[in-house]
């Protein structure tokens, strides 16, 4: 029956995209890669890593790449490391294409490789994974002896504790800390602004006026009223603007309410921002499409010089344009705005997620392995993020004098020519994908690793929403501890839902559907099962928030 259980869930799984290659996209090669020539580690090395086992040992890990970059065993800093410490690994690399595939055949068979990393669908691989009674717990092993980096981590943000440690103090799963967690701010037209002589908005009065002066002026040399004071970048995007209301977009926790979770949509509060959504769409400052844009929609409405406003993530909608459009856009310039402020001046920044990232598992110890303390201690390195020999700095920066170089003062470095002027015309991100991995496994990354190739008017655009990152963090319920049935009438329940309010909350903001029918609304979606998915949610909640053993 156990074995028929765990097939069961392989299958769900099956379905599922199982692993995560951050941002980039995975390929490279499949099946085992011969472990290099064992023999005796140096006393000492500019690494400054400790040997790991007084005899050489060999680890297999299962661990898929991005596209472009090496096999592990081809990368300086990997050999290197597995040489001073006496750890040869046997790296077993997979493309998305094969990567579920092989995942749940190593399961069903329980020939399992001494670790997992970079599992993506982290509910439902830990799921599998712990009903195969596959993996094992490891807080015992993160000691100050044997995971000193790690846990300068966790006491610099203690926040972290509770996403990757349960109620009951078990830890499963070593985390990717992932440092870059408050992103997504509103971005402005800079030039815009400083046409119209004024400052960064940052109350809805603030908001009203710029938007007003881009609709009233010609600001982009196109015509009066041809530029878009403020578009979404999908049909859902204008809702983030709840937060100018005290909330969340969706399920969130009203920390000024019992730390209830509730969810936006049917709060009254709501009702306000609809007939503030609404007197946009009749001011003609919202997108007229704004229910139907897509990304490509969006980006080609951008290139055009048309937006004057919208959400987006620093390393997509805002780097990217800026170093794109500068060329065909004169004076083309945006900044990124603090969090808008609403009437009692709360400042929720929507783009928080937890510096734990919630969508990957960077890595979990095999129960079959003879080595769980060595597993902990090898990945331990990649949570250094101390320059220029900390494993976490080099799966960033690489090696000093190929891919990043220090200042003549020697207190800061930066990426190198070849990095941001690579002489045969790859970008950053390739270019680096020569020597690092870009931390796709267990690690940590501050979001220093991503500015410093980056426009500068990027990381201005971080200073003015991480101060309000700890706060807004308190309004997220994110990866709570459902179980399977619990997911399953989520799942369920909700699919109705969303579509039902997705399409009503348009309707409301472009006036088709009349405010005075918000209680019917509210009372539809009742109807259809919302208060038994927060009862789930809140008790859900209630587990997650509980205290934690000291760590």
């Amino acid at each position: 029956m156990k074995k028929f259980i765990v097939l069961l869930l392989l299958a769900a799984l099956a379905v599922l995209p199982i692993f995560a290659g951050g941002s980039q996209s995975s390929s490279g090669t499949t099946g085992g890669t011969a472990a290099p020539a064992q023999q005796a580690a140096p006393a000492s090395n500019p690494y400054g890593v400790k040997r790991i086992s007084a005899a050489p040992i060999t680890l297999k890990i299962f661990a898929p790449k991005s596209t472009e970059t090496p096999p592990y065993d081809q990368l300086e800093h990997f050999k290197k490391y597995s040489e001073y410490t006496n750890v040869n690994v046997i790296w077993e690399q997979t493309t998305f294409e094969t990567q579920s595939e092989r995942f749940n055949i190593i399961l069903a068979s329980q020939d399992l490789p001494d670790m997992f990393w970079n599992l993506n669908n982290r509910q439902g691989a830990m799921t599998a994974l712990r009903a195969a009674n596959a993996i094992i717990p490891l807080q015992k092993y993160l000691t100050p002896q044997s995971a000193p980096n790690f846990r300068k981590v966790v006491t610099d943000h203690p926040e972290t504790v509770k996403a990757f440690m349960e109620p009951d103090g078990n830890v499963w799963f070593l985390p990717l800390f992932d440092g870059l967690a408050a992103n997504d701010p509103t971005i402005v037209r800079g030039d815009w602004l400083e046409k119209l002589n004024l400052p960064l908005p940052v109350t809805k009065d603030d908001w009203l006026k710029y938007w007003k002066g881009v609709r009233d002026n010609d600001v982009n040399g196109k015509g009066k009223g041809s530029a878009i004071p403020l578009a979404a970048t999908s049909s859902t995007g204008f809702q983030s603007w709840v937060t100018l209301f005290g909330m969340i977009d969706g399920f969130f926790v009203d920390v000024k309410d019992g730390n209830k979770v509730k969810y936006s949509y049917i709060d009254p509060r709501n009702k306000d921002f609809l007939a503030w959504g609404n007197m946009l769409w009749n001011e003609n400052i919202l997108d007229r499409e704004f229910a139907s844009i897509t990304s490509n929609g969006f980006t080609q409405k951008n290139s055009q010089n048309l937006i004057g406003s919208y959400r987006g993530k620093l390393n997509g909608g805002f780097n990217v344009y800026m170093a794109t459009l500068p060329a065909n856009i004169p004076g083309y310039k945006v900044y990124g705005t603090e969090p808008p402020k609403a009437d009692d001046g709360t400042q929720l920044h929507w783009g928080t997620a937890n510096f734990v990232r919630y969508d990957t598992i960077g890595g979990v110890v095999s129960a079959k392995t003879k080595y769980p303390s060595e597993c902990v201690q090898y990945c331990d390195w990649f949570y250094n993020f101390d320059a220029p020999y900390g494993g976490g700095f080099m799966n960033i920066f690489g090696l000093e004098g190929v891919t990043f170089n220090f200042t003549a003062d020697k207190k800061d470095y930066n990426y190198s020519d070849y990095v941001l002027k690579n002489p045969n015309g790859l970008s950053t991100t390739s270019a680096l994908l020569r020597y690092t991995n870009r931390n796709q496994q267990p690690g940590f990354v501050p979001p220093i690793g991503s500015f410093k190739m980056w426009n500068p008017l990027t990381e201005q655009a971080y200073k003015r929403i991480e101060p309000f990152y700890k706060a807004s963090l308190a309004y997220r319920c994110e990866n709570l501890p459902f179980t399977d049935a619990e997911n399953k009438q989520i799942r369920t329940t909700m699919a109705d839902i969303q579509t039902y309010v997705d399409e009503t909350v348009n309707r409301f903001i472009m006036g088709k559907e009349p405010l005075a029918n918000f209680d019917s609304f509210v009372a539809k979606v009742k109807s259809m099962g919302i208060d038994d998915v927060l009862k789930i949610y809140n008790s859900a909640y209630a587990k997650w928030n509980a205290p934690r053993p000291n760590f």
